[in-house]
């Protein structure tokens, strides 16, 4: 069978196309030529889409830009032709082209609509409803101060009472087998309660004790401890958390008992680069105590908050005129600004004090068996005084007069030093 040319060649394809049919001769030979070589097929079907192309474009008359850039880029993309065998050109009959169908448009105009008719139907829903129970508005209420009932407001503190936490606390609790087996006098090497770096110290020529019960160990028929053990409960019945125990100084001569606190459980913000006692912070301490009786003239039994060089001194003082409970600085062993309220140093007395720490002097604000039920108002104060710049590392038990001490607290709150038990 001879070879035809490619002009032959191609015009047999144009001629197909057109809907000429092929002598079974012809349609061999263009077979022959087309699976020949690569670029007669490349130039075959390049053939074929031209032939499409021209017809569509006869047939519609028209193309739309996107259409011709589709059209031009199926041009020039590569041609990969399939293998010899896979090739099989069927001339009985030309296969109709098929028209691309057109894809449903999901979200129409009406879709749109539809839903912007729902989002304003329920946002009007929800203003007829929020209206409907809306309260209405009192501009003169609108800053008025809101108050609570009484009841409210105490069962709240209460509750605040109960979870007191206080940094520092010494309740003196020490079981008599305790207290029989220690090997030291007085109070040496005792170490209860919390906050503390060590045990307490004896440094007197006397020594302090623990007592239980104030009624079997009295000094004397004048003893105004003799009602029994040290506890406070304020005029609305509330009461102060305490425990078994309680510390007497010696009398005659003088007792000092010491002990540091724990500086690494002080809160971080009542600290500086100098110590407990950082500027403009608050600070909170209470304790029990009651004297032997009212006698003054030069006697004393008080705590000592700070160090050697400056301290506060709250208690029976040396330097006030006469036996009552009293504040006053200390600056290099000299009691300074000695203020004195007018309970009896005799009577049983819970005391509350605040210091604020400020540059240079301290305010100190004293309260003297106040109510449990809210925080103290610093109008009703019943000792307030300067005192020096304070920097606390120990607390000090200095007494030349039997005194009970009890029930010491420090914090950072006020309910934080006055908490309640589960009996309130």
């Amino acid at each position: 069978m001879s070879e035809i040319k490619e002009s032959t060649a191609l015009g047999d394809i144009d001629a197909y196309l057109d809907g000429e049919e092929l002598t079974p001769e012809e349609a061999q030979r263009l077979e022959q030529w087309i699976k020949s070589d690569s670029q007669n097929a490349d130039q075959a079907f390049r053939r074929v889409f031209l032939h499409s192309y021209l017809r569509q474009r006869f047939q519609t008359r028209a193309i739309s830009e996107a259409q011709m850039q589709e059209m031009r880029s199926r041009h020039k993309e590569p041609l990969i032709l399939p293998s010899e065998s896979d090739i099989d050109i069927q001339l009985d009959s030309p296969k109709p082209i098929q028209k691309k169908k057109k894809r449903n448009r999901i979200l129409t105009w009406r879709w749109f609509l539809l839903v912007g008719i729902g989002i304003v139907s329920t946002i009007n829903l929800a203003v007829m409803f929020i209206k409907d129970f809306q309260l209405p508005y009192d501009e003169d209420k609108a800053f008025e101060a809101i108050f609570f009932e009484p009841a409210y407001v105490k069962k709240s503190f209460l509750m605040a009472r109960k979870a007191a936490q206080p940094f520092l606390y010494e309740g003196f609790n020490y079981s008599e087998e305790l207290l029989s087996e220690k090997k030291s006098e007085g109070v040496n090497g005792l170490q209860g309660g919390q906050g503390w770096s060590g045990p307490w110290i004896d440094e007197g020529p006397v020594y302090a004790s623990i007592i239980e019960d104030p009624k079997q160990q009295t000094t004397g028929k004048n003893d105004m401890r003799l009602f029994g053990p040290l506890g406070f409960s304020d005029q609305y019945g509330n009461m102060l958390l305490t425990k078994g125990g309680q510390f007497r100084s010696g009398s005659n001569t003088e007792s000092v008992a010491v002990r540091h606190l724990d500086l690494q459980q002080v809160p971080y913000a009542l600290s500086d680069a100098k110590g407990f006692g950082a500027d403009g912070e608050i600070l909170w301490l209470s304790f029990m105590a009651q004297s032997y009786d009212n006698a003054g003239d030069g006697r004393y039994a008080y705590l000592d908050f700070g160090n050697e060089e400056s301290s506060l001194r709250i208690g029976k003082l040396a330097s006030a005129d006469r036996g009552n409970w009293s504040a006053a600085g200390q600056v290099n062993g000299t009691e300074i600004n000695t203020a004195s309220s007018e309970v009896l140093s005799g009577q049983a007395v819970l005391i509350v004090a605040r210091i604020l720490f400020r540059p240079g002097a301290e305010e100190v604000d004293l309260w003297l068996n106040p109510p449990l039920n809210r925080i103290p108002d610093l109008d009703d104060v019943d000792l307030r005084l300067m005192a020096p710049d304070l920097r606390i590392e120990r607390i000090k038990i200095v007494s030349r007069y039997s005194t009970d001490f009890d029930e010491l607290r420090i914090g950072v709150s006020f309910v934080d030093v006055i908490p309640a038990g589960d009996h309130d």
